[in-house]
């Protein structure tokens, strides 16, 4: 699959010129962006799915952050009072599965994984990819929802679910090692990332910290909340907010009538 790393305009430094082009296309690109059916209708998904027999068998694990340990609220007198029968349980990423099943086994990300089965999304990250995956974790994804009248899984609000997760998912395999050399090879700027969609995802090293922060074209940015965690069809990141298109879709209660684009 080709991936073209594009230019990209950051809200923080406004006056900055050309950025990095790598690559000479985006596989599908066009067709998505301009879809209109969220079921996407026509596609073979039966030939979008990672083949273990080709799949590099890899012992290698990592543990995935979670916030389980706030489920348990242990009783004055001892007894049990949950239905968690665990402070924190072992949630691991493993490098020779595929995105879509390493996701499933997050407590962490269970608003993010319904929400892309919802959307219809979940082919995608089950393929060969590779793709770079910006995980939104449950309580960001609680604080989007409520934004939108009956939340944002209703069917009214499908369109929108859909461009918003689509957001989330960049074309190629994108670790922290590089991104870190693309930012550095465009002489510092923040670099773009193409997602689902055709929709620009800005990446850029914060001059304070160092630190890598995702920002869309109107100069709204969102944290990472831990490193990347190495997929057989790409990469994982778990990110600390929400980030929205732009231009960044209204809920239903504003009087927009558009769905998804």
């Amino acid at each position: 699959m080709d991936v073209r790393l594009d230019v990209f305009s950051s809200g923080w430094f406004p006056r900055w010129g050309k950025g990095l082009k790598l690559g000479v296309g985006l596989l599908l690109g066009g067709s998505l962006s301009a879809c209109g059916d969220p079921d996407w209708q026509g596609t073979d998904w039966t030939k979008n799915y990672q083949d273990s027999f080709k799949t590099q068998i890899s012992a290698r694990a990592a543990l995935m952050p979670g916030s389980a340990v706030q489920a348990y609220q242990p009783s004055p007198d001892g007894a049990p009072n949950s239905p968690v029968a665990y402070h924190s349980p072992p949630m691991l990423s493993y490098e020779d599965r595929p995105l879509n099943e390493n996701i499933a086994g997050s407590l962490e990300l269970s608003d993010y994984v319904k929400a892309m089965q919802v959307a219809k999304l979940d082919p995608w990250i089950s393929g060969p990819g590779p793709y770079t995956l910006f995980a939104i974790p449950n309580a960001a994804m609680e604080r989007l929802s409520a934004r939108w009248p009956g939340g944002l899984l209703a069917p009214a609000n499908r369109g929108q679910l859909t461009h918003i997760l689509g957001y989330t998912i960049a074309y190629g395999k994108w670790d922290e090692a590089a991104l870190r050399k693309a930012i550095q090879r465009n002489h510092g700027r923040a670099i773009g990332l193409k997602t689902l969609y055709g929709d620009l995802l800005g990446v850029l090293r914060s001059p304070q910290t160092g630190e890598l922060i995702l920002e869309n074209t109107a100069g709204q940015t969102n944290r990472l909340g831990s490193r990347s965690f190495p997929q057989s069809n790409g990469v994982l990141y778990f990110t600390q907010d929400t980030l929205l298109p732009v231009p960044v879709l209204k809920p239903a209660s504003a009087g927009s009538k558009k769905g998804h684009r």
